[in-house]
């Protein structure tokens, strides 16, 4: 029987691929160009260059990733369909092309002469330690996670953090209220795709006598009801989140204002301004435009370094990465563990 999810259940999945499979370094990267297949050693997932990463290692994310899924969605998870694939395979195509990017960053963090002092080789141990006694003695033995597996993934997972602050120290963080402001609209959308300029001038005559009635008093919700030809009513709204023309309209909006009729590709709309700054989630905004203001920057340096690399992969290894294994709830997770001794580190989950 085929498996699939109600609206409830995608859209918590949809949540959780948006927290935990965001592209490493908050987009920091174009995706990985397609490795080369040929023959490596058993546990050997893929090479670059000289540098190999192993089953061991790939392991550390899954299990912590088990735990976080399993926990809020049960273990059926992976047969789930996301989109044509189950959630196992969408999971491993974004975990190969995250390590893929940790272990190139490493590289590149020896070509830009990135150092880790001796205290975060401290920190890095201790790290590597605390996760270490969480994990039961036969997820050890069944997983081959030991201590050298576990500094390398810690160390490496850092030295990309440090690597990025190194390369984007001088982009500015600075945006302006105006660029990182959100606001809130509702809106009566009428479609007009493929009518001819008579057609549409009589959509647009009907809007415009909306546009009347709203002035004269009548409610926009209530019309709505009856007029609006989409199922978004009320959206909340960042520069670049919609068409040029309904994007400049709604944001040349004080409050409660209702836009003349905004021709746009796909029709035409009535806005009206609910909330024409959005104080928190304007703040938030902020912070993510800077954010990927230094991942655009870095993304210069890292498209140039990939192209330098040479890649081998190992497809056999990679078929038996299993996120549907029985290894238990573990008391153990390199993402919280990770945080707590590098708390400002700007490295995201995979």
């Amino acid at each position: 029987m085929k498996k699939t999810m109600g609206k409830r259940r995608y859209a918590l999945i949809v949540v959780a691929m948006v927290l935990c499979l965001a592209v490493f370094l908050g987009g920091c990267g174009k995706k990985e160009k397609k490795l080369s297949s040929e023959s490596l050693k058993e546990g050997e997932l893929f090479r670059l260059n000289g540098t190999v990463c192993t089953k061991p290692e790939a392991l550390v994310f899954v299990l912590s990733q088990k735990n976080r899924y399993e926990a809020g969605c049960g273990a059926g998870i992976w047969d789930v369909k996301v989109g044509e694939r189950t959630f196992e395979e969408y999971m491993k195509e974004n975990l190969q092309d995250f390590l893929v990017k940790m272990k190139c960053m490493a590289l590149m963090a020896e070509q830009y002469e990135v150092e880790i002092s001796d205290e975060d080789d401290k920190r890095i141990s201790q790290a590597a330690s605390v996760y270490l006694e969480g994990l039961p003695d036969q997820v050890k033995k069944d997983t081959g996670i030991d201590k050298k597996t576990t500094e390398s993934v810690f160390r490496e997972y850092y030295t990309a953090s440090l690597l990025m602050e190194k390369l984007t120290a001088d982009v500015s963080m600075e945006i302006s209220e105006d660029e990182a402001r959100v606001i809130t609209v509702q809106q009566i959308y009428v479609n007009t795709a493929g009518m001819d300029e008579a057609a549409k001038g009589q959509k647009r005559a009907e809007l415009e006598g909306l546009l009347a009635r709203v002035q004269a008093g009548d409610d926009f919700a209530v019309l709505a009801k009856d007029k609006n030809e989409s199922d978004v009513f009320e959206r909340e709204l960042a520069r670049g989140d919609a068409e040029q023309a309904f994007e400049a309209a709604a944001f040349a909006l004080s409050m409660n204002e209702v836009s003349p009729v905004v021709e746009t590709s796909d029709g035409l709309y009535l806005i009206r301004c609910v909330n024409n700054y959005d104080e928190a989630k304007t703040a938030q905004n902020k912070e993510n435009l800077g954010k990927k203001h230094k991942a655009d920057r870095f993304n210069e340096y890292y498209s140039a370094f990939v192209e330098q690399v040479t890649a081998v992969n190992n497809e056999g290894a990679w078929e038996s990465l299993d996120y549907k294994g029985s290894y238990g709830l573990q008391e153990t997770d390199f993402y919280l563990i990770y945080n707590q001794y590098f708390p400002s580190s700007l490295t995201g989950n995979p």
